[in-house]
């Protein structure tokens, strides 16, 4: 069924299957280690002064924080796919935290986690450098990432907490200025601020991700400016700034409508506001 689209479609696909495979691992992390260890779960010492986490990690994570701390707020965020696998196949965690989310996709136990998770690898490593990949690459990545996701989905709807809410949403925003965000909050209306100052003349993008195991044909996307819809059913959004745009409190909205007749937030399913300021022209 991939064979229609070019490479760099199924490249694009993988990449975005993988990268929510991992949101959501790291948040079923974070949820668990945050509940028995707190918050400062990668740096927790046991009661005999020893690490809770090898020293590669509690290093990774250290150094990805100081690059960039405001991408990595949460060091969970700043993990790879192997260290991802460390977490959730370590014999400390698996039974206690992490068997009863991952059991019904992986009912051979941590094993068949770790192995299944570890044929995701190369194919990552591949994306990430540019590199072709074969078209048993692309379905494996695209069906191990949708069966992790379900099997998460499936295990908070039986938990009766607010993922039970299978709508589309956002996984990831980038802009011209290279910011990129993500691991947005379940709520309303999520908020994002672009520290960047721009000016009149100046051009600026968006480019949105939606989560990869939703059809495009289950949802809308709605772009807007100034309470006007700038355009539709887009993933990307371009705006020439004029003297108009002038404000130290400009926005944009984009909204994600899933195509029922039933919205979580009443008329839309998922909401992003970007914040930013444009200011007058620079004196020539």
């Amino acid at each position: 069924m991939y064979h229609e689209y070019t490479q760099d479609e199924l490249r694009s696909f993988c990449k975005q299957n993988i990268e929510n495979l991992e949101i959501w691992a790291r948040n079923l992390i974070h949820e668990k280690l945050t509940t028995k260890y707190g918050s400062n779960y990668i740096q927790y010492k046991t009661p005999e002064q020893k690490f809770l986490i090898k020293k590669e990690i509690r290093q990774h994570v250290d150094s990805m924080q100081k690059k960039d701390p405001d991408r990595y707020k949460r060091g969970v965020d700043a993990l790879y796919i192997d260290h991802i696998i460390y977490f959730l196949c370590h014999d400390k965690f698996y039974n206690s935290l992490f068997k009863e989310a991952l059991d019904e996709i992986y009912p051979d136990g941590r094993e068949e986690v770790r192995t299944m998770l570890t044929r995701l690898i190369p194919i990552r490593n591949l994306l990430s450098h540019s590199n072709p990949i074969s078209m048993h690459q692309v379905e494996r990545a695209i069906c191990y990432s949708h069966d992790f996701i379900e099997g998460l989905k499936n295990y908070y709807s039986k938990k009766g907490k607010e993922r039970m809410w299978n709508v589309p949403r956002i996984i990831k925003i980038k802009d011209s200025f290279g910011n990129v965000f993500n691991n947005f909050k379940d709520e309303s209306t999520c908020v994002v601020h672009i520290n960047q100052l721009m000016h009149v003349g100046d051009s600026y993008s968006l480019e949105i991700e939606i989560d990869p195991t939703f059809s495009k044909k289950d949802y809308t996307i709605e772009w807007k400016y100034k309470n006007k819809v700038i355009n539709n059913d887009k993933e990307n959004f371009h705006i020439k700034f004029s003297n108009a745009d002038v404000s130290e409190n400009n926005s944009i909205d984009c909204e994600i409508i899933q195509n029922k007749e039933w919205h979580k937030y009443t008329y839309h399913d998922f909401r992003v506001l970007i914040f930013f300021t444009v200011l007058p022209p620079i004196d020539q």
